[in-house]
């Protein structure tokens, strides 16, 4: 699947013995500062490749990754343990990430008309886009798809997630996921002038 588009960026980090994750869990809940260090240390380089994906923009990860690490200390004690730590991380980054969209795309709009001039479309693209090249184009057209679309091709297409994690991260059935995913790549393909082909 994702033949087309396929970007091959991902990393999986060890993951922490449940038991040993439990208590670490429980003491950053109450507050502990030291395992709320240590959870950070654990997961800050997973949310900084998860941000760097889905934004395309290297300068943006520091302030995401904080934003989503004080999101999370935020909500921690009433984080139930119904889903796994690192799923519960991606969903938070989910959203901040939605919001830098959301933010980019309204701080476009606004340079655009303080210019009097319509936002830049992308170019037209070359006959065929390696995977790995023309990554800014790539991101430039993520931009524009509903929140949804993006959401769903980004965690499945680069961030490589199961239709089952990715189905957990955004709270959405398997398939709507696979759905929406279909639905990006499509948009992408006609964006990037590149042909599609539905593998359904």
């Amino acid at each position: 699947m994702f033949g087309t588009l396929a970007i091959a960026m991902t990393v999986r980090d060890e993951p922490r013995g449940e038991s040993s994750m439990r208590e670490l869990l429980a003491a950053a809940q109450r507050g502990d500062a030291a395992a709320q260090a240590e959870i950070f240390e654990a997961y800050k380089l997973q949310v900084a490749r998860q941000v760097r994906r889905m934004t395309g923009n290297a300068t943006a990860v520091d302030d995401l990754v904080q934003e989503v690490f004080i999101a999370a200390f935020s909500a921690l004690p009433s984080f139930r343990g119904d889903a796994q730590l690192q799923t519960w991380l991606h969903t938070i980054t989910v959203n901040k990430v939605r919001n830098w969209w959301d933010s980019r795309r309204r701080r476009c709009m606004r340079e655009a008309r303080a210019a009097h001039e319509p936002p830049q479309t992308s170019q037209t693209p070359e006959d065929h886009v390696a995977a790995g090249e023309h990554l800014h184009r790539l991101y430039e057209a993520l931009g524009e798809l509903p929140d949804a679309l993006r959401e769903a091709f980004t965690l499945r297409a680069i961030e490589r997630m199961s239709l089952k994690e990715a189905s957990a991260v955004l709270d959405a059935p398997v398939s709507t996921v696979s759905y929406r995913t279909r639905r990006a790549e499509k948009l992408l393909c006609e964006a990037l002038g590149i042909p599609w082909r539905d593998e359904a």
